[in-house]
């Protein structure tokens, strides 16, 4: 879900490297808009999951984000009242905080583990082990 927005904003900033593209840069500005709310929801709907220790960096990771959705809302406004340079500037600020937001995503997922093996059953004693492989061999 995560890479609409973020597909939106980068192609909206390459866009923005040539004179002309306003208009389409605008467009997928919104674009990345409109798909934002679910990404949110889904990110919302994983915290309660979480362990202590991930929620802390989710709360971080949320806040980066928050502040990257906010300098897209700035910037699509901007754009829409004709002041591109504002728009290109607010949208480089909004990939910055999105690229922290990112990061974080990206170290709660692969360093910290969240939501790795959440379909699995518990053993016994609590942990959680990989099942066995479902892959059908080609």
């Amino acid at each position: 879900m995560i890479t609409v927005p973020i597909g939106a904003w980068v192609c909206a900033s390459v866009l923005d490297a040539r004179a002309g593209n306003e208009e389409a840069a605008r467009r997928l500005t919104g674009i990345g808009l409109a798909a934002a709310p679910p990404t949110v929801l889904l990110g919302l709907a994983d915290y309660d999951r979480l362990s202590r220790r991930q929620q802390r960096v989710g709360v971080v990771h949320a806040i980066a984000n928050t502040a990257a959705l906010a300098c897209f809302t700035a910037s699509y406004a901007a754009r829409r009242q004709g002041a591109h340079v504002r728009g290109k500037l607010l949208s480089l600020l909004g990939l910055t905080a999105m690229g922290v937001g990112g990061a974080l995503g990206g170290h709660l997922a692969y360093a910290q583990g969240a939501g790795v093996f959440r379909w699995q059953r518990p053993a016994e004693d609590g942990t959680v082990r990989p099942g066995p492989s479902t892959a059908v061999p080609v």
